[in-house]
């Protein structure tokens, strides 16, 4: 039953409290004003605002009139059961004796009595996250505290979403900050892996997650948890993510996700007993280069959509940082491989050669020489020769440096070199890396080929095709080994006519028994795309 209004003036109370309510960017500022108004406006000398969490459990509560140390007795604020749980979300729930209620279930013991009630639902963004109770009022509530009490409470719902509006901005710019910083690293010192490591532990900071993990791609098909802070980081630490996991279907599909607890069956043993779990793929150029996964402990927050959007972010700012990282690293080394070709060529055009023509002409003057003076040519002839297969051996050194690179880093590095000439990243396939390594161990001037090939073929696409898309694969086989591109763009135009850098790959087949084709790739009329094949023989081995 509601009393009816007894007359005493509260609107320029309640306004007064609606503009001091506007002021504040504090949450629990907020709610302390609030009760504030509340009891003062009302009369009521007992108020709380409990906020509860997704399950309806009391996570923060918040008290006027309650003696200090009856709440250190009762040690949390109630859950959302008995009455209530019959508070509406919208209006409120006035008892003038609430031990008379139906739902009544009692008091905690050491409980004060509260006698008559009134409760009202506070919602932010059309969603309740906790409820204003008021008790112990003289005579009963009336209409007019009623009206208060929702005056209030809309308030409030401005005020809160004013602080979540303000402390998003706050968070936003700590987690831009903090990929500026992050980026600013990488590019400045590309080998230093705390640059990488730091991307882990901010995350993990900024998202206050007690775990935080960033996988990137391993051996063959395999994604490895390389960087690893917080709680049981050793454990995590090169860990191999399960193929059917959920955290596999995170990578394929490039969508980030939030869940109550690590998802889906196939979950490793060291995250099993974490709680609330947010994945974001670090995504750049179409592609996932990583994940970034984060976790909470049991009992904890849960992430929300907002969590994973500035987690995202944050992700994909960091996936452009470690792919430009990536690709300076790639220049930096090829640019010192191409320097290394012009010493050593330097050192055959000029050095060597002034060493044979200084060889040559002192063994002529020895011939002519008295035989103390030609003993003497004759040892300066050796410290010249000495000399010559000290610059042989070191052009073979500078020679070899590219040769001997393994052949995944030789191909990965020509794919990123290529990304600013096509304007996107091709996709790369490999089926067997063991057999194609072995084959150009057993030739490694196949390596060269390979390289060549893809140069010419990736150059080809960049300034012809107008592709969006492009595949590269690389394939090994009874005793064969193939590299082929396919692309979306426009199509060969008279597919077997060889030009200039063609020809050259026609020409680099047949030495090795091979063959060399550009064929359209099947795709719709307008654009067909090219299939580009390049197989060779090679000694793979059994594969």
């Amino acid at each position: 039953m509601i009393r009816e209004s007894t007359g005493h003036p509260a609107t320029d109370s309640l306004i007064d409290a609606v503009i001091a309510l506007g002021r504040e960017l504090d949450l629990p500022q907020v709610l302390d004003k609030m009760l504030e108004a509340a009891t003062t406006i009302t009369g009521a000398p007992y108020s709380a605002i409990n906020i509860l969490d997704e399950r309806g459990i009391s996570k923060e509560f918040h008290f006027r009139g309650m003696d200090v140390a009856v709440w250190e007795k009762l040690g949390r604020g109630p859950n959302s059961v008995g009455v209530l749980a019959t508070i509406p979300d919208h209006g409120a729930l006035v008892i003038e004796e609430i031990t008379e209620h139906p739902a009544f279930l009692g008091l905690p013991p050491g409980h004060p009595p509260l006698g008559s009630f009134l409760g009202a639902a506070l919602r932010s963004r059309d969603e309740v996250f906790g409820y204003l109770y008021l008790a112990s009022k003289p005579g009963g509530f009336t209409i007019e505290d009623q009206a208060v009490v929702q005056a209030l409470a809309s308030a409030v719902a401005v005020s809160i979403e004013n602080v979540r509006l303000f402390e998003e901005a706050a968070e936003r710019e700590e987690w831009l900050a903090a990929s500026a910083a992050i980026t600013t690293a990488l590019l400045s010192n590309r080998g230093d892996e705390e640059g990488i490591e730091n991307i882990v532990a901010t995350a993990r900071d900024l998202g206050h997650a007690a775990a935080a993990v960033l996988v990137l791609p391993g051996v063959g098909d395999e994604w490895v948890m390389e960087f690893a802070d917080g709680d049981r980081a050793p454990e995590l630490l090169g860990s191999v993510l399960p193929d059917l996991g959920f955290a596999m279907s995170v990578i394929r599909s490039g969508v980030g996700t939030v869940a109550p607890q690590p998802p889906g069956p196939h979950v490793i043993e060291p995250v099993r007993d974490f709680g609330p779990t947010l994945y974001a793929p670090l995504r750049a150029s179409h592609r996932t280069l990583g994940l970034l996964m984060l976790w909470r402990h049991q009992g904890e927050p849960l992430f929300d959509e907002h969590d994973l959007a500035i987690a995202q972010r944050f992700s994909n700012q960091a996936a452009v940082a470690l792919q430009l990282a990536e690709l300076a690293h790639v220049r930096s080394v090829e640019s010192l491989l191409a320097e290394r070709e012009r010493i050593a060529d330097d050192l055959h055009d000029f050095v060597s050669q002034e060493l044979f023509a200084t060889a040559m002409q002192l063994e002529a003057i020895a011939l002519d020489a008295d035989p103390e003076i030609a003993a003497r040519l004759k040892s300066t002839l050796d410290h010249v020769k000495r000399a010559q297969r000290e610059v042989r051996g070191v052009m073979g050194q500078l020679q070899g440096e590219r040769t001997s690179e393994p052949l995944a880093e030789r191909v990965r590095r020509e794919i990123l070199l290529a990304q600013d000439s096509l304007g996107f990243s091709p996709v790369l396939t490999v089926n067997d890396w063991v057999a194609a390594s072995a084959a150009v161990d057993a030739d490694p001037t196949l390596s060269d080929d390979i390289i060549a090939t893809l140069r010419e073929l990736l150059s080809n696409v960049a300034r012809h095709s107008q592709a969006t898309t492009a595949s590269v694969e690389l394939r090994t086989g009874a005793g064969r080994l193939a590299v082929v591109i396919v692309d979306d763009g426009v199509g060969p135009e008279g597919a077997t006519k060889r030009h200039s850098g063609t020809s050259n790959l026609a020409n680099r087949a047949l030495r090795r028994e091979g063959t060399f084709r550009l064929v359209p790739a099947q795709g719709p009329k307008d654009r067909p795309g090219t299939r580009a094949e390049w197989i060779v023989n090679a000694a793979t081995g059994e594969v």
